[in-house]
C-alpha cells in the first residue's frame, strides 16, 4: 500500500515535526510519503484558508494518482477539498476530520472538538452536520492558540486539560476529538488525564486509510 499524506499548506518546520509523529503510525506493508503545497496558506483556520488551498491541493493530489498512490490522506481537520478532489481522482481520499467523525458514528457517544480559534467553530459545525454526527456533537471548544502556536508544547498542554476538562465535566462528553491536525500526538496522555477516550485525527485518517484499502484488495481478490 502506497499513501500519500497531503499537509494543505505551505509547509513549516512546524508541520515537518508533525510528519514525523505521522511516520510512527506506520505498519508492515504500509508506505508512507509527505508533501505539502507550493501555493497556499500558511495554516488554515477560516473558510477563506481552505479556499485558498483548494487549488494547488488538487494539483498534488492528481499528480499523486498519477505517481501511482493506493490512497491519499488530506492532512487537515478540516477537510478542505475533499469533495473536489473524489470527483478528480479515482483513488481514494480520505480527509482527516472526516475520519474522526466516522469513529465517532461508530461509537455512538457524546462528543467534544477542541479546535484552535474561535474562528475554527463554524467550520467544525459544519463538518460534524455533513458527516451525520451533528447529534452527538455536545460543545467545541477553542484554545484561543493558532495553528502556527501549536508547537508550543507546554502552553498547548495547558490548554488541552484545561478546555478538556470542562468538555468533560460541565458539558458531559464521553469522547473528546483534537480538532487539528496540529495536535497530534497528545491524544493518549491526555486521554488518561482526563479519564475519557481522545480521538487524534491523524491516527483516525491512517487507520481509516489501511481499513479502506485493505477492503479494496480483499475485493479485487474475489474478481
Amino acid at each position: 500500500m502506497k499513501i500519500l499524506v497531503v499537509d494543505p499548506i505551505v509547509k513549516t518546520e512546524f508541520m515537518k515535526d508533525i510528519d514525523n509523529i505521522y511516520s510512527s503510525l506506520k505498519i508492515k506493508g504500509a508506505a508512507l510519503d509527505f508533501e505539502s503545497l507550493k501555493e497556499g496558506p500558511l495554516s488554515i483556520e477560516t473558510e477563506e484558508d481552505e479556499k485558498s488551498a483548494v487549488p494547488d491541493l488538487l494539483r498534488v493530489i492528481k499528480e499523486g494518482e498519477e505517481k501511482g498512490y493506493d490512497a491519499i490522506i488530506i492532512n487537515c481537520f478540516g477537510n478542505p477539498g475533499l469533495e473536489e478532489a473524489r470527483k478528480l481522482v479515482k483513488i481514494s481520499v480520505i480527509g482527516a476530520g472526516e475520519a474522526s467523525f466516522l469513529k465517532i458514528k461508530e461509537m455512538e457517544r457524546g462528543f467534544s472538538v477542541l479546535t484552535t480559534v474561535e474562528e475554527a467553530v463554524i467550520r467544525v459545525k459544519r463538518n460534524a452536520r455533513k458527516c451525520g454526527v451533528e447529534r452527538f456533537l455536545l460543545s467545541v471548544k477553542p484554545l484561543g492558540m493558532h495553528v502556527l502556536e501549536l508547537g508550543q508544547r507546554e502552553r498547548l498542554r495547558k490548554a488541552l486539560v484545561l478546555k478538556g476538562g470542562k468538555a468533560v465535566q460541565e458539558d458531559h462528553a464521553e469522547v473528546i476529538v483534537l480538532g487539528c491536525t496540529g495536535m497530534v500526538g497528545n491524544a493518549g496522555w491526555l486521554s488518561r488525564k482526563l479519564g475519557a477516550p481522545v480521538i487524534d485525527p491523524a491516527r483516525a485518517a491512517f487507520e481509516t486509510t489501511i481499513k479502506v484499502l485493505t477492503e479494496l484488495q480483499g475485493a479485487r481478490a474475489f474478481v
